[in-house]
């Protein structure tokens, strides 16, 4: 083994147009440097960047590991089959004589279908992502580079799922079906780590000394990173509102679709609560708009255009908190910066109109305190419960109205 594949490792990721592709990468092993410059859009370079980008919104990690449904044909499989090739073949296999590729590690077992990111060698912080010649690292344009680059190359996220283990933790987080992994040795830190999570003593601990000054510091609104994420927020979803929540496959195929969608409060890594905004099509706001459509039908596959497209109708979904946070300043801390998350998005075409589903008096009150007006009883509706909308003719007087609300829109 050379002493570059023990050493520290940092990346420079470049992506260049308004459909992101990646043009440089530039690999620091001090005294070490090595770069590759105009990359082909091509299936390596896609599938390395895909893994990068969902590796760089991470913390500090004990293991990071992608998984694939997927028999054959993922970028999991673009990346490992790279590893195989000859020199020659392509400026990102010969990297640094191939010691890029080396930071991507193949299962143990032939028949697993995932790959691992050397952590000990590379630290999500140590990738620098820039798009167009600006720094990038806000979550949630490195998830929406993510989502463009894998839609580019046919990839579809919802064949995939993250695993990770957080470097100050010993809790498996974003992690399903944990029984049915190919983990057969006693080493393997997937089996040793416990999925008991104490988050519920860090709820406790939130909600005790929540009026105290500085803990709200602790309060982040970011982009659901994993299936593991997104089911803690669907069971939240689902005690707010009963029989009325939509199934969790359908939550999944909405956010699978459209990754931007959901904007979700975390008490340092921990899911409190989300607003969910989805772009609609025309044609699917009409059919709402006229109670011809039930929210359950609203179909995530006609939500993928706005990945790379703008929108000029949203709708939604709902506005959830863990039940220990309720009534405190975290509504106002998950609508401020989740709406001017929102807002910061190109995929937003002015004038907009916002639609909304009322399942509660408060619901319907919160609406109302927005200047939402009533579109449909709800006795026209197919859910039973009235439509209600938002006409935005710009973004600035949207933020106006917002801040004279008390929102916190910078």
């Amino acid at each position: 083994m050379s002493d570059m594949e023990v050493r520290q490792v940092s990346l420079q990721l470049m992506f260049r147009g308004d459909s992101p592709v990646l043009q440089s990468v530039h690999f620091s092993c001090p005294p070490d440097r090595h770069k590759a410059d105009d990359l082909q859009n091509r299936a390596l370079p896609k599938a390395a960047a895909t893994a990068l980008l969902l590796f760089r919104v991470q913390p500090d990690l004990k293991l990071f590991r992608i998984r694939s449904k997927q028999a054959n044909g993922s970028f999991i499989d673009t990346i490992l089959n790279a590893k195989n090739e000859s020199q020659g073949k392509s400026s990102i296999r010969d990297l640094a004589n191939g010691a890029f590729l080396k930071l991507f590690r193949k299962p143990s077992a032939p028949e697993s279908r995932y790959l691992e990111i050397d952590v000990k060698r590379l630290h999500p912080s140590a990738i620098e992502v820039s798009h167009d010649g600006r720094v990038v690292d806000d979550p949630e344009v490195l998830m929406s580079l993510t989502a463009q680059i894998a839609a580019a190359a046919g990839w579809n996220l919802n064949d995939y799922r993250v695993e990770v283990v957080p470097k100050e933790q010993e809790v498996l987080h974003h992690q399903h079906d944990f029984a049915a992994l190919n983990t057969n040795s006693t080493d393997d830190p997937l089996r040793r780590a416990p999925l008991d999570n104490p988050a519920s003593i860090a709820i406790r601990e939130l909600s005790r000394h929540f009026g105290n000054d500085g803990t709200h510091q602790h309060l982040h609104v970011g982009l659901i990173r994993s299936l593991g994420e997104l089911e803690d927020l669907w069971s939240i979803d689902r005690e707010a509102y009963g029989e009325a929540s939509i199934t969790y496959e359908k939550f999944k195929d909405w956010w699978l679709s459209f990754p931007l969608g959901l904007h979700a409060l975390f008490f340092r890594s921990r899911v409190m609560g989300a607003i969910g905004i989805w772009p609609l099509s025309a044609r699917c706001a009409g059919f709402l708009t006229t109670a011809r459509l039930k929210e359950s039908e609203i179909s995530g596959r006609r939500m993928r255009a706005f990945n790379t497209t703008a929108a000029q109708f949203w709708y939604i979904s709902g506005i959830v908190l863990r039940p220990e946070l309720i009534g405190g300043r975290a509504i106002r801390i998950l609508l401020s910066h989740g709406v001017a998350s929102w807002l910061s998005s190109p995929n937003i075409q002015f004038p907009s109109e916002l639609l909304a589903l009322a399942y509660s008096q408060k619901g319907q009150a919160l609406l109302e305190g927005f200047n939402f007006f009533k579109i449909q009883n709800s006795s026209a509706m197919p859910d039973g419960v009235p439509l209600f909308g938002l006409h935005l003719p710009n973004k600035q007087q949207f933020v106006s109205s917002l801040r004279s609300r008390g929102l916190e829109i910078e």
